[in-house]
């Protein structure tokens, strides 16, 4: 409600200033953007009661701002921000800070796995990887920072989906493809999987985006126990497999760890830097 009403504020103040004139097209946008990063996903007609504009001029400036980059549509048909945004919100907050506390417990977990560790943000039913480090052993999986892979069929993408919006994961596993004879599909099928993972804690995959690869994580919380982030480990069937035990006791401490050193931030620190 305080943020709300100092948008309000804001609005009547800019509108006020300059002898009475107009807001500018470039604060009204500004004021669209704070309306939505502050809050999460907003509806054309949210935005409009908070921002105080006409819809017919909120939705140019909305549809400039998605051309841009700087806001996305939702499945639902809400706006949210892009990770265009996070990554100019990682700069303001210091990038560096969450740099030095992503990559020490992610050379931790390839330490004590061998395996390569990941640090990965959701966005539109993908995890996009924000930073990685390479495992240990000659054969290993293959990932690149900046890369995505479906949240439904990895691990990271499944800590990163189970704690969203239960109609959301259902559209996400209704739109779901099979890309092993392991991946789940389906609605029903991708709920049960997230509940499963919200259950134990963390995710596993198990072949089934790439047939011979397994991996395993866990959600990074902010503040408002928000999954903002995942951090996890891939490698060979038969390595993971055998060790799931013990992986997944060391991917849940790190991402606790992560958790307690991350939260304080705002907002979330799943900010990708530029591959």
């Amino acid at each position: 409600m305080k943020a709300t009403a100092r948008r309000a504020s804001a609005a009547k103040t800019a509108a006020a200033s300059s002898g009475g004139s107009p807001m500018s097209s470039v604060a009204k946008a500004l004021l669209v953007l704070e309306c939505v990063g502050l809050s999460g996903c907003r509806t054309l007609t949210d935005i409009a009661r908070e921002v105080h504009l006409p819809k017919s001029t909120l939705l140019r400036l909305i549809q400039a701002l998605v051309a841009h980059g700087f806001l996305r549509r939702t499945a639902h048909g809400e706006y949210a921000v892009s990770l265009k945004i996070w990554r100019m919100g990682c700069s303001a907050l210091d990038s560096g800070a969450i740099h030095d506390e992503v990559l020490p417990l992610l050379h931790a977990l390839v330490e004590k796995t061998g395996e390569t560790a990941h640090y990965a943000a959701y966005e539109d039913g993908s995890s996009v990887y924000l930073e990685k480090v390479d495992g240990l052993h000659p054969i290993r999986s293959y990932t690149a920072v900046g890369g995505r892979s479906p949240a439904y069929a990895t691990a990271t993408g499944k800590a990163l989906l189970a704690w969203r919006d239960e109609d959301e994961i259902a559209e996400i596993g209704r739109r779901a493809q099979r890309f092993t004879e392991a991946t789940t599909c389906g609605a029903d099928a991708v709920l049960a999987e997230a509940a499963q993972t919200r259950r134990r804690g963390y995710a596993v995959n198990r072949g089934e985006w790439r047939a011979s690869v397994w991996g395993i994580a866990a959600p990074i919380f902010n503040r408002h126990r928000k999954v903002i982030a995942a951090i996890g480990i891939s490698g060979p069937h038969e390595r993971v497999e055998s060790n799931v035990d013990a992986f997944s006791t060391a991917v849940c401490k790190a991402a606790q760890q992560l958790s307690e050193a991350l939260a304080p931030l705002d907002p979330a620190t799943a900010l990708k830097r530029e591959a």
